[in-house]
């Protein structure tokens, strides 16, 4: 049974529909990330599974109970801001104490739990600071250690790492999944951030414009995006888009751009086939992109693509190559490869063999995954 339901959820503001009709399902344990443009509604589904939003249409259930009524500090939420919330005049020990005592908790109860949360996340020797003599990572650590004191029935993160710099991101994330682990209990966790939605999700919700455009596991939404969105926004670096014709020839069906043509494979053939003589959007992830000479599969004169070499950028696995199509109007696309490029094939024309069975097909008007459908 699920521990969290929301039905046909919708949030207006005036004319506008800040969330319009999501329905998702919680599990006992999940970990739910919801990822998104600036604008695209996330927050404003966490302050209303928080209380702290009314909606205007729909329900959300705990378990069995509906709690739309339910005002916010009866509803047993925990809940880390991005702006950490924490209280400038009290020490740390005060505002990790804070949620317990607002609950009249016993004292041996407070005592118990927030030197342990503080160990936890490594501010036990900080207990009797200010807020103000902490970094910013360190205050991040207080409001997690806030959440953890509280038997929540639902935990809620907005943002928790948007202020913090890189390092201190990486380490703040490991932070989060111990509370998790710690806890077991439902969480939704909100971020713009998609390579973050991947490492921490066990499934993600890629909202747009007030909607839930795909909801699934990391893999599922990266390998089998239902959309032209999904599809561009999951994955770093973004996946290479082309306009394309599909062209039948003799038994053949090819995508053929000013740039390259390419044959499908048979297991493509039947889905693509109605699209005879029309365009559609073809899309080849960075990483489905190879060196001829290295691809694990056979390269022949119609997975092969040219382009001409702008940038080389080393990573620790290889490099990603950004490039040109060699056309009239050249289009940038990227390859990301498991060898070192040398600086010296900048300027030049190489050819990029491509892993037909991995590419994805977008109908040009809804933008919907072919494959998919």
């Amino acid at each position: 049974m699920p521990s969290i339901k929301v039905n046909h959820l919708v949030k207006s503001f005036a004319e506008k529909n800040a969330v319009n009709d999501i329905n998702f399902e919680l599990g006992e344990h999940e970990f739910l990330v919801l990822v998104g443009p600036s604008g695209c509604g996330k927050t404003t589904t966490l302050r209303m599974l928080a209380g702290l939003e009314p909606a205007t249409s729909g329900d959300i259930f705990f378990g069995e109970k509906r709690v739309n009524e339910i005002r916010p500090k009866e509803r047993n939420v925990a809940m880390v801001f991005q702006d950490y919330a924490v209280f400038p005049h009290m020490t740390v020990y005060e505002n990790i104490a804070y949620g317990l005592r607002s609950r009249r908790a016993a004292s041996s109860l407070i005592k118990e739990r927030v030197p342990k949360a503080a160990k936890t996340f490594r501010i036990d020797h900080l207990l009797q600071r200010k807020p103000r003599q902490l970094s910013g990572g360190e205050r991040q650590r207080v409001a997690l250690s806030r959440a953890m004191v509280r038997d929540a029935d639902l935990y809620l993160y907005d943002e928790p790492l948007a202020n913090l710099d890189a390092q201190l991101r990486y380490q703040a994330r490991e932070d989060i999944m111990a509370l998790h682990k710690e806890k077991q209990s439902p969480s939704v966790y909100v971020t713009h951030d998609q390579s973050e939605a991947m490492a921490m999700g066990d499934r993600i919700a890629v909202m747009r414009n007030g909607r839930i455009e795909q909801i699934g596991t990391g893999a599922e939404l990266y390998e089998r995006p239902n959309s032209l969105f999904v599809a561009y926004f999951i994955g770093t670096p973004s996946i290479n888009l082309f306009e394309a014709d599909v062209a039948a020839e003799n038994d053949s069906l090819f995508v053929r751009t000013p740039a390259f043509s390419l044959q499908l494979p048979e297991a493509r053939k039947s889905a693509l086939q109605p699209y005879a003589g029309r365009k559609i959007k073809v899309g080849i992830r960075p990483e489905d992109l190879h060196v001829p000479r290295m691809a694990q599969f056979q390269v022949t004169e119609h997975n092969q693509l040219q382009g001409a070499v702008n940038v080389i950028e080393p990573s620790s696995t290889g490099c990603a190559v950004y490039m040109s199509t060699l056309e009239s109007t050249p289009q940038d696309f990227v390859a990301t490869l498991r060898t070192r490029m040398p600086a010296s094939y900048i300027g030049k024309e190489v050819p990029l063999a491509v892993n037909m069975d991995k590419m994805h097909f977008f109908d040009l008007e809804t933008e919907r995954s072919i494959l998919a459908n």
